[in-house]
This record gives structure tokens, sequence and C-alpha cells, in this order.
């Protein structure tokens, strides 16, 4: 069936314009999508007030870290310094102590001079060998609490201390002893040198050789223990260079944030803005209401996408409102204007009808009473003069008395005909009826299928499956128009297709509810294709070549329908035909 016109207005969908930059938002990247969800709802001021904040926190965390971490890589590397510094200046002074006991060692070895001259010597002995241990007590406590001494070097150390301290104590009691000696027993000097050698003091004995070799392990351990200051003072210095690092790279990093998200910012703002602007252009310039821009976040500019997509919208439903109105004012106007011609045809042809229809039946009674008398005269006079003969045989009476009623009969078929023709029409264009009336809506359906005959009559079916209704409340001459729009589609649609073995139109009605009735009206036509059956109640919408069809008979009838709260719904599939339901209440 063609989709003749349409009237109902069903909102059209619209669809969001996708400009390269959405395409292009498509394919950011996951960390972009993450913060545009999170941002979404936030305002522009927000979110820059953010960013600023995001950079300006990235610095001074920055900054805070890194004098944080190189202060305490700083202060590591000052404390193992000063560790090391310190062990470095007792392990000199252990040195030098160690040279002192061996140049007074030295001194002890020799001959002496006098027994006064060797008490003394012995005495500065022993205040060396005190201040030696009292330098090895310390440097043994470092040992203990110092965490950054190497394993290896700790272990070695140790033991040099150890033994020197255990050297020292032993030579300590051999010196006190040496010392007693001399001052209790008041010894010579050749007792005091013999002591000496049996003691192991001289050049020749054991001790001295030990501590040739405990020094040498010393110095060497002082070169190390130098080498490793070093590499501490090394060490602080890049502790310094780190945290001047950190620092350095803060700064830099909360100035790429701070770029990054001013870019970023500035381009989202710059890109949405050109989206709903070039909607907003391609809307005004082309004509186009069914873009919509798309609307990306909450912020003032998704706010100002929803502010146009809305205007757009109510411009497009005022345009379709527009467009319904004037062509239902135009559809008006032609059925008004045809209502009003047809009307008064109808008027101007109904009188002489109506003249002809009432004096058929006087003509007939008075054919009747002639034709009586003729009769009446051949009986009583069988033999009438030969003018009379010649007359009647020139007339055939005997075919003109048979033919003549039927002719009277046919003008009276023909009359009453036209009669009900003339009452359809003048029912018909009743378009300005504003009462509603309880009709049967068969006698409209019969009415435009008596107006449709002649078109009918070119080999097409019309098949009824009537229920029985009860009176509907409605405006007749409004309803008359749906069924005269939907017949008319069928038939131009069937009319088309003169290779149908078969044209049929059914209609069928039924009672569905208490107060509901329904309508089909179906052909068996190609049917709709369904890329245009969304379409067909679109005002202006028509299939037919120009000049065939207004576009606007589905459009309006939908619209009828719907004032009578009702609802009409097209089913068709190609090859198969086209259904029309109609659902209408009995009473509004």
């Amino acid at each position: 069936m063609h989709p003749l016109n349409s009237c109902l207005l069903p909102k059209k969908k619209t669809k969001a314009v996708q400009p390269q930059s959405i395409h292009r938002l498509r394919s950011v990247s996951t960390p972009e999508i993450w913060i545009n969800r999170i941002t979404r709802h936030w305002s522009i001021h927000k979110k820059i007030g953010f960013g600023y904040f995001l950079a300006i926190s990235v610095a001074v965390l920055g900054t805070g870290i890194g004098l944080i971490v190189g202060e305490h890589y700083e202060d590591q590397a000052i404390d193992k310094f000063r560790g090391i510094q310190e062990r470095y200046e007792r392990m000199d002074k252990l040195e030098k102590s160690i040279l002192e006991v061996n140049l007074y060692q030295q001194q002890l070895t020799l001959e002496p001079e006098n027994p006064a001259r060797q008490q003394e010597d012995i005495s500065e002995l022993l205040a060396s060998v005190d201040e030696a241990r009292k330098f090895i007590a310390e440097l043994k406590s470092d040992l203990r609490n110092d965490d950054w001494i190497p394993k290896e070097y700790a272990s070695k150390f140790k033991t040099l201390l150890q033994t020197y301290d255990t050297e020292l104590e032993a030579y300590t009691l051999l010196v006190q002893y040496l010392s007693q000696k001399v001052e209790v027993d008041s010894l010579t000097l050749a007792e005091i040198q013999s002591e000496k050698q049996r003691l192991g003091m001289t050049n020749k004995g054991e001790l001295i050789p030990k501590f040739k070799k405990l020094s040498r392990t010393l110095e060497e351990l002082v070169r190390s223990n130098s080498a490793r200051r070093e590499q501490a003072r090394k060490t602080m210095r890049s502790a310094k260079l780190w945290r001047v690092t950190i620092i350095v790279a803060s700064m830099a990093l909360s100035m790429a944030i701070a770029v990054a998200l001013a870019y970023y910012t500035s381009r989202a703002i710059a890109r949405r803005i050109r989206t709903v602007t070039k909607v907003a252009k391609q809307a005004t310039q082309e004509g186009n209401f069914d873009l919509q821009a798309p609307v990306l976040s909450d912020d003032e500019i998704g706010v100002l996408a929803t502010s146009l997509n809305q205007l757009i919208q109510q411009v497009a439903t005022q345009i379709r409102e527009l467009q319904q109105a004037q062509g239902q004012l135009i559809q008006s106007e032609k059925m008004s204007s045809l209502g009003q011609t047809v009307a008064g045809i109808a008027h101007e042809i109904n009188n002489p009808v109506n003249f002809i229809y009432a004096n058929l039946d006087y003509a007939n009674n008075y054919t009747q009473d002639l034709l009586e008398l003729i009769a009446l005269y051949q009986q009583h006079y069988p033999q009438p003069i030969p003018e009379v003969q010649t007359k009647v045989d020139e007339v055939d009476l005997t075919f003109l008395r048979e033919d003549l009623p039927k002719i009277l009969a046919s003008m009276h078929v023909g009359a009453e005909r036209i009669r009900k023709i003339i009452l359809s029409l003048r029912n018909f264009c009743h378009l300005d009826e504003s009462e509603l009336k309880r009709v049967d809506i068969h006698a409209g359906i019969e009415d435009t299928l008596l107006i449709l005959k002649h078109r009918l009559n070119q080999g097409i079916k019309v098949i009824k499956y009537y229920d029985s209704l009860p009176l509907i409340e409605c405006y007749p001459a409004q309803l008359n128009q749906v069924f005269m729009n939907i017949l008319s589609n069928a038939l131009d649609e069937l009319l088309d297709h003169q290779e149908l073995s078969s044209r049929e139109i059914v209609i069928q009605t039924k009672v569905i509810g208490a107060n509901q009735i329904e309508l089909r009206i179906r052909d068996n036509g190609s049917g709709i294709p369904p890329e245009l059956k969304d379409k067909i109640f679109d005002p202006f919408f028509t299939t037919k070549p120009v000049g065939k069809g207004t576009g606007m008979g589905l459009a309006i009838s939908y619209q009828i329908v719907q004032q009578h709260d009702g609802n009409i719904e097209v089913f068709s599939k190609p090859g198969q035909g086209a259904e029309f339901v109609l659902n209408l209440p009995v009473s509004k």
C-alpha cells in the first residue's frame, strides 16, 4: 500500500554530530579517559584551579621530599664521614702514641747513663702506653657503635686493637716491674741492663719486633681508613648533589605537569567549544535541526551543549508543528473548498433529481393507465381504421407495452442511485461539524466505498467482515476522511500492479474491549519497504510521483485518530501487502 501521506508527527530521532575531535576522543589513552571520568562533573573553574593546585603541590611536595631525602642522605653521609674522620684522628693519635712508645722503648734499650735518668724514661714510657691504651679503648667503642664499618675491615681492625691492647698491657706490667726494681732495689746500671735482657726489652728481645710489626699493620689500616674517608667525602658530596637533583627534578616535573594540564584544559575547552559552535553553525546555515551537540561533561560547556540541544529540539518541534499546521490548513482548505463545491453541486443536482424521482411514480401510473386504455380500445374495437392500424404497426405497440415499464423501472433505479450518491457526498463533506455524534462506523465505510466505486469496478474485490458494533462517539466527517485516505492508498497500490492475479481489499471490524473497537483495512499489494515504514506518518512524505500526492493524507489521518483518543498502526512485509489497524474508543 502506498504511504499516501502522514500526519503523525512523532519526534524524529536526533543524531549527535561526530566531528573529528570526537573521533579523536575515542582514541585517547587510558589516563585521559580516567581523567575525563573523574573531572566530568567538575566546573571549568574547578578544573583549572585543581590543575594549578596539583602543579604547585607537586612543586612543594617535590621540593620538600628533595630536602628531606637529601638531608637524610647528607646527614648519613656526614655522620659516616665524621665517624671515619674521628676514627682516622684516633688512629693517627694511636699511631703517634705507638711511635712514642717505640721511641721511649728504644731509649730503654740503650746503655743508661744513670739510674735517675732511667727512671724518668720509664715514667714517660708508661704515660705513652697509657695514652695508647686510651685511644685503643676509644677505637674499640667506635667498632661497637659504628654500623658503617665493613665487616672484614672491622674484624681485622678489632683483632689489631685487641693485639695492641694485650701487648701493651703485658708491656705495661713489664715496665712497671722494671720500675719497681729500679726504684725499690736501687739497682746499679749493670743490674738494670741485665734485668732488661732478662725481660726481653733489649733490641734483641721479642717486644721491639712485635711493636714494629703492629705499627706496620696499623699504618696499613690508617691508609685504608684514609681511603674510606675520601669515599665518605664523595658520598657526602653525592648526597648534596642528590638533594639538589631531587629539588630541580620536582620543580621541572611540576612545571611539566602545569604545562600539560594547561594544554589539556585549554585544548579540551577549545575543542568542545569548537564542536558546539560547529553544530550551531551547521544547524543555522543548513537548516538541519536533527543535529545534536555531544555532551561530554557536566561543566559549563556541557550545560551550553545541553541548552543548545534543547534549543535545536524546540526549533525542530516548532518547525514540525508549523509544517503540520500548514499541512492541516492546506488540507482543511482543500477539503473545505472541495466540500463546499461538492455540496453545492450535490445540492444543484439533488433538486432536479428529486423532481425526476418524485414524478417517476406519476409517470409510471399515467403510463399504466394509458396502456390499460389502449388495451381496452383494442378489446372493444378489434378492427381499427387503417390509419390507426398503420400507426400501431409503426410504433410496435406490443414491444412498447413490454419495454416501457422496464424503462420506467430503470429510470427509478438510476434516480434512486443518484439520490444515494448525493446523500453520501453530503454526509462525507460535512467537515465543519464541531459536535460529537454517535454514528455507525459501517455506514461511513460504505459511503466511502460508494464514492470510490468507479475505481473498485476496475477488477478490485472488496471483502468485508463486519462485527456487530455499537454506535461510536466521533466526528463522522473526519473519520470518513481517514477511511478515504487509507482506501485511496490501497486502491492506488493495487491499480499500479495490474499483474496481480487477484486484487483484494479486506475490511474487518470487531469489538476488542468494553469501550474499544478495531478496524483493519488490508490489501494484497507489494507492501511497504522497511526503510519507508517509519516515515509514512511524517508530514509531506510521499512515494507518489510529483503532482499525485501531497504527503499529508496519512499524516492528517493519524492526527484525526489521535484526536479521537485512538491509535493507528501499520503492518507490512515486502510482497505481502500492507494492513492498517485502527483502534477507536466507543465513547470519548
